[in-house]
């Protein structure tokens, strides 16, 4: 099996965590809390501007034109992901307000740079892969199950990460794992582990993520 192959099944325990855990179950029903809705949203307003700074610095880790092509593509999508907060937005009547970063939000972006800063180039595709592979198979799964219904307030949220509802969008998953594998040739075993520990650990905390936003998460003293 190649290094992605492997690495997958090493993370389905995490995914089929994230795919029952009750935020991911109530955007199925969509019966979300309006204030889980709004922290998340928030927090992700945070995270994704994160997430376009590590892509920049992932760029500057290749000479790899396609990648680069590639990895400046992912983060004009990034952006257009501001469809998926006003869909929820939407349904709660929230304005943005709280602009800090709350603890699991600061835990996740503070290991996204610092992997993409030290690391190799494989690592920092790793750090980012867990966010678009996991939301794709939430959205696919979510409506292989029928989530998607016209009566459900987040159906256009599903469909946005569903691949089989953007079959006119390239699937950059693949681009990202396939880059992946070839990124790691180069390691050795010690070194291509510590990649895999790079990605499991963005998954798991692709699932603090969802958590934090159901419980709702904050410091404990103000700062």
């Amino acid at each position: 099996m190649s290094f992605s192959e492997t690495l997958l099944e090493r993370a389905q325990p995490m995914m089929s965590a994230i795919m029952s855990h009750p935020f991911v179950e109530a955007i199925a029903n969509g019966q979300v809390p309006h204030n889980v809705l709004n922290y998340y949203v928030e927090q992700d307003e945070h995270y994704l501007k994160d997430y376009l700074q590590v892509t920049s610095l992932a760029i500057t880790k290749t000479t790899n034109a396609e990648d680069i092509t590639n990895l400046l593509a992912t983060a004009a999508f990034v952006q257009n992901e501001s469809q998926a907060h006003e869909v929820m937005l939407g349904i709660t009547g929230h304005h943005i307000e709280n602009w800090q970063r709350e603890p699991e939000t600061k835990r996740y972006t503070d290991h996204m740079y610092a992997s993409s800063y030290h690391g190799t180039y494989a690592d920092a595709i790793a750090v980012l892969l867990p966010c678009a592979w996991s939301y794709a198979v939430i959205g696919e799964q979510l409506v292989s199950r029928g989530a998607n219904r016209e009566q459900n307030p987040l159906k256009e949220w599903i469909e946005l990460y569903a691949p089989q509802k953007n079959s006119d969008t390239p699937d950059y998953n693949i681009w990202r794992f396939e880059a992946l594998n070839r990124a790691v040739t180069t390691l050795n075993n010690e070194q291509k582990e510590h990649v895999a520990q790079t990605f499991l650990c963005s998954l798991e905390m692709e699932w603090h993520f969802w958590e934090a936003a159901w419980q709702q998460k904050t410091w404990q003293f103000q700062h």
